[in-house]
């Protein structure tokens, strides 16, 4: 097998190292011819294996054996190289302690698991004795394992950020009265106004009031762009908002009752109403174009649209959620109907940045859960109102979630700030199917 390998190498420390350490298959068992290595000057050999790790661990598997810088421990290799071995007049009898804890620091570094030297030049093949060497990729996950920085602990506050009040804030859960836009502007509807709050500029700004206390606002919703404001009222019409010019642009009429819930798909406005039907409004249209769809036997209480636009949810007061497609709505065929609620849904926020669920509740709690999702294992509770919590919207970035409740205020919760930049990582919208529900809240 060694025929032609120079009788001065056969009794090179190497080869014996190979003799008694190592084996391999041997090279007639390769279904191709494998080059010889001992043809290969060194310094050719130290530039493949630089540039090609793989190339001499395909030639090893012949009958020659080429150290992997791969296995190589270069930093203590280089140390054992420089240490100068202790002489035998130099070791002291008795031994302190911290002579002891240097040996044992050194036995630490220097021997393996099996309590054998460490050897400079690793091989790779088939072991005979040695059973806890590392291959390549166990040691380059190790070395990921211990450079993947930790990620830092996360404090949820448990307080409100900020309360503002909300006088008149009329307490029924079956109306949409709170919605934050694109443009950072959070409108809400107080009795028979809206008030339009900018969270940069920290500044209130009255939108619309009546004069009929009877004919108020029961919705609010922002377009995608958020430079329009939709709001629904008591007399069944839906009024468009031009917020930059605060001026009217539209009235949209097609219900019989109050418009409860609000939902924009791109140029689509959505309403729902007490009157137990649902319709789509192009705003496009200068005349009137809708469609109506009836699915529910109660007041639609609740509207989302997906975010791809493909799929829209409605809620009702008869306790069942519909998912629609828009091609089936023109004959109130539903794609997927959901029977198993014994009470409406209200205020559901989702996580953008994590898999978690923020819900409110009333009756005895008054306060939001933080939900694990899927587990639904709870995270923690937060408390700030004094009554019921009736409406959840997030803000543009998703790190603060808004509370509406019956006892008139309005609490800013940061429950939702994002993990710093090192360990965010954007996912991608998963809005194909029925329970995509991302950036929705679900009443």
């Amino acid at each position: 097998m060694d025929e032609g390998i120079p009788r001065y190498q056969m009794g090179s420390p190497l080869m014996r190292l190979r003799e008694h350490q190592w084996y391999s298959p041997s090279s007639s068992k390769c279904a191709c011819p494998v080059p010889k290595i001992h043809s290969l000057s060194p310094f050719l050999l130290f530039v493949l294996e630089f540039f090609n790790p793989n190339f001499l661990f395909r030639l090893s598997k012949g009958d020659r054996f080429i150290p992997t810088r791969s296995l190589m421990n270069l930093d203590l290799a280089q140390s054992l190289l420089w240490e100068r071995l202790p002489e035998k007049g130099d070791r002291p009898e008795i031994l302190t302690a911290t002579d002891e804890y240097r040996r044992k620091l050194r036995e630490e570094l220097t021997l393996d698991s099996e309590g054998k030297p460490f050897k400079m030049l690793p091989f790779r093949g088939i072991l005979r004795t040695c059973k806890n060497v590392l291959h390549a990729e166990e040691m380059m996950q190790e070395r990921w394992d211990r450079s993947r920085p930790v990620k830092p602990f996360r404090r949820i506050p448990t307080t409100p950020d900020r309360v503002l009040n909300a006088p008149n804030l009329m307490d029924d859960h079956n109306l949409n009265l709170l919605d934050w836009g694109k443009s950072n502007i959070l409108a809400v509807a107080l009795g028979p106004s809206v008030y339009l709050w900018n969270a940069e500029k920290r500044e209130v700004k009255l939108l619309r009031r009546v004069n009929d206390e009877e004919d108020h606002p029961t919705s609010v919703a922002w377009s995608g762009d958020g430079k329009t404001l939709a709001v629904g009222f008591a007399s069944s019409r839906i009024e468009l908002w031009d917020v930059a010019s605060s001026r009217q642009v539209r009235i949209l009429e097609g219900h019989t009752s109050r418009v409860g819930s609000l939902s924009w798909n791109r140029n689509i406005l959505t309403s729902g109403s007490h009157d137990a039907s649902i319709i789509n409004h192009d705003v496009r249209s200068i005349g009137r174009s809708a469609r109506h769809v009836r699915g529910h036997t109660e007041e639609v209480c609740g509207l989302r649209w997906s975010g791809a636009g493909d799929l829209l949810a409605s809620g009702g007061n008869d306790n069942l959620v519909h998912v629609w497609e828009p091609s089936y709505m023109g004959s109130s065929k539903y794609l997927h109907k959901f029977t198993d609620h014994r009470a409406p849904v209200c205020a559901l926020e989702w996580n953008r940045h994590e898999k978690e669920i923020l819900s409110a509740h009333g009756y005895g709690r008054n306060r939001l859960s933080l939900w694990a999702y899927p587990s639904m294992s709870k995270i923690v509770d937060l408390s700030g109102h004094a009554a019921r919590v009736l409406h959840l919207t997030q803000s543009p970035d998703g790190s603060t979630v808004v509370s509406a409740a019956a006892d008139e205020r309005l609490c800013f919760w940061k429950v939702f700030e994002p993990p710093p930049l090192a360990f965010s990582r954007k996912r991608d919208e998963e809005n194909s199917g029925p329970l995509s529900l991302k950036r929705l809240h679900i009443r």
